[in-house]
């Protein structure tokens, strides 16, 4: 009496894949670079795919692999990088990145893995002045300036933006203009925040305007505008302070024509001679 047949169906799958290493670290500037080692231990080749997938798949270079034919017993590398964006995922978090193995003539997953990928921590700001053209503002009435302030990073920050004494603002016609705003900058960025202020809380990608008031020293009469640059302290939890400088223009509240100044100047300078020729005649 012959033997009971084996019910018939697929062969257990012989293909194996791995990452190597199985966990790594990763930031923006800093890539995760894995192996993905396909072993096949089977007596006859296999066309196989791999498919990424989980958080990190779209962070992940090459996203698409080709078909690879494995031969028996031998084995195949792919290389992958794992670079996360500024902004996305978040970081200060581990993730999963899974490989699929399918077999690409029956279309059955014949092996999955996963490496697990640590995304470092990276916090940034990207701050500007909130309008290309400056303020402008009448003798000492008060101007609202804004500072636009973007969470570049992946993480959240609380943030706030601080104006400064008037003592540090910098006139645009001053002869040395660029001396003052580098001194400016050191000492706002030296100073510490002030107290009882809340400051906002930015997720990633999330921007935020501040505005500030500022009144400047009076300015009654003058021949011309005065353009003036605050200086405007950015702080946050987990990174350096900023100083971006923000612009106005003041104008006198009695402006007075250049050669109506050049005539003054010269009527006086006439009666100063006139008055000196009048006393050296009487003595």
């Amino acid at each position: 009496m012959s033997a009971p047949h084996e019910p018939a169906g697929p062969r257990e799958s012989l293909v194996r894949a791995q990452f190597a290493p199985d966990g790594r670290r990763s930031a923006p500037d800093d890539p995760a670079r894995l192996a993905l080692v396909l072993d096949n231990h089977d007596t006859a080749g296999r066309l196989v795919r791999v498919e990424l997938s989980g958080p990190l798949a779209r962070f992940t270079k090459p996203r698409q692999q080709p078909r690879l034919d494995l031969q028996s017993r031998r084995q195949r590398e792919i290389t992958l990088e794992v670079r996360p964006e500024e902004t996305r995922p978040e970081g200060g978090h581990a993730y999963d990145l899974h490989a699929v193995v399918i077999d690409d003539k029956l279309e059955t997953v014949v092996y999955t893995c996963s490496a697990r990928v640590i995304v470092e921590r990276f916090p940034q700001l990207s701050t500007r002045a909130e309008r290309s053209s400056p303020y402008t503002v009448t003798d000492r009435g008060v101007v609202q300036l804004r500072v636009h302030v973007r969470n570049s990073g992946n993480v959240s920050l609380l943030v706030d933006a601080q104006k400064v004494n008037s003592q540090l603002w910098v006139r645009d016609d001053d002869r040395r203009k660029d001396e003052r705003l580098r001194s400016a900058r050191r000492q706002v960025l030296a100073e510490r925040a002030a107290p009882g202020r809340t400051p906002e809380r930015l997720r990633p990608r999330q921007a935020h305007d501040f505005d500030l008031l500022a009144e400047p020293p009076p300015y009654l009469v003058g021949v011309r505008p005065r353009r003036w640059w605050v200086p405007v302290g950015i702080r946050g939890d987990d990174i350096d302070p900023e100083c971006v400088f923000t612009d106005f223009v003041q104008k006198p509240r009695i402006e007075v024509e250049q050669r109506m100044v050049w005539l003054a100047a010269a009527v006086g300078a006439a009666l100063l001679v006139l008055i000196v020729f009048m006393v050296v005649l009487a003595t």
